[in-house]
């Protein structure tokens, strides 16, 4: 059995109020959302979030590519960010690994708290279900995927 292993994201954090910019690494990857016949024509960042329950990314996304965010179905979440309304959608998912584009089905939700962060969750209903393993390596800044399950995933090279 083969792992991936990737490197975190460097995010530069600006300063605020004298303060110095900060960086910090995350585990992140590129995605893309596709709705119908429709794609997002850019790409955005999307945390691997072990603490999030399922997929949940910015509703100005899904707006973009004509989704009708509030006719899914509702969930009130409690997270760090507080009560939030999600909506769910069924719709396909792209994260970029290793220079190719892993698409796979996903039912996620949209948020629109999250449309000022402009960046999408990548939870453990939706995406960490698609691996046998994924495991985070804080101080090498890695994170790694185990065993692929390539009956749920399309890829395309870029």
């Amino acid at each position: 059995m083969s792992y991936i292993i990737l490197p975190y994201t460097k995010l530069i954090i600006p300063s605020k109020n004298n303060s110095s910019e900060k960086v910090i690494y995350s585990p992140m990857l590129e995605t893309y959302l596709y709705y119908g016949k429709k794609q997002t024509h850019f790409s955005f960042r999307s945390i691997i979030d072990s603490g999030a329950d399922f997929c949940v990314f910015p509703a100005k996304f899904g707006e973009l590519l004509g989704v009708e965010i509030e006719k899914g179905d509702i969930v009130t979440s409690f997270g760090v960010g507080g009560k939030e309304i999600l909506y769910f959608h069924d719709f396909k998912t792209g994260v970029i690994i290793k220079n190719e584009i892993w698409k796979f089905k996903c039912r996620a939700c949209f948020s629109y708290k999250m449309n000022s962060k402009g960046t999408g969750l990548l939870g453990r209903q939706g995406f960490f279900d698609l691996f046998t393993e994924i495991s985070f390596n804080q101080r090498k800044r890695m994170f790694r995927f185990k065993e692929i399950l390539e009956e749920d995933l399309e890829k395309e090279d870029l």
